[in-house]
C-alpha cells in the first residue's frame, strides 16, 4: 500500500511538473491535500491545483477579493459542549477563494469522514499558514480600499 502512495505522489509530482511547464509557471511552494496537490508560483500569484482525477484549475490570486479559512461544525445540542469540545464537532475546515462577483472556490484541508481527526491540529495550521500567504498575494478591491479625502 505504501509503495502505491509513493507512486502515486510521484505521478501527480510529474504532472504537476508538466501542468507548470505548459502555462509557464515556476513554483515556491507546494503541499499534497487529500487528494489534491496545490502548488504556488508566487512570481505570477497564481495557485494550481490538481486533483487526483487528474482535473486541474489555475486560482489567479489577483482577481481573488478574499481568502478566509471556513469550519463547519455539525448541530451541537444544549448542554453538549459541557463534556466535549467544540473540535468534536467540526465538520470540516476549507480555504475559501471569494471573487468580486461572489463566486468561491474551496479547497478542503480536513473533511471528518475522510481525515483522522489525530491529525487536525496539523491541517488547520497548514490551512492558516496558507491563507495569510494567499490573502497577501490577493487584489485589494477598490470598494474595499480606504480613500484618502483632501480638503
Amino acid at each position: 500500500m505504501s509503495n502505491m502512495k509513493i507512486n502515486f505522489d510521484k505521478d501527480k509530482y510529474q504532472q504537476l511538473s508538466e501542468l507548470g511547464s505548459r502555462f509557464g509557471l515556476s513554483f515556491s511552494s507546494h503541499m499534497v491535500i487529500g487528494n489534491k496537490l496545490i502548488a504556488l508560483d508566487g512570481r505570477k500569484k497564481i495557485l494550481l491545483v490538481l486533483e487526483r482525477n487528474n482535473r486541474s484549475y489555475i486560482i489567479e490570486l489577483e482577481k481573488v477579493a478574499s481568502v478566509s479559512v471556513k469550519k463547519t461544525y455539525s448541530s451541537i445540542r444544549p448542554g453538549e459542549l459541557i463534556n466535549k469540545g467544540i473540535e468534536e464537532f467540526l465538520k470540516t475546515i476549507e480555504l475559501q477563494f471569494e471573487y468580486n462577483n461572489k463566486r468561491t472556490i474551496c479547497l478542503p484541508f480536513f473533511d471528518c469522514e475522510k481525515d483522522d481527526s489525530r491529525n487536525l491540529p496539523r491541517l488547520e495550521r497548514n490551512a492558516k499558514n496558507w491563507q495569510l500567504i494567499l490573502s497577501k498575494m490577493a487584489i485589494t478591491h477598490p470598494d474595499r480600499q480606504c480613500q484618502m479625502v483632501v480638503e
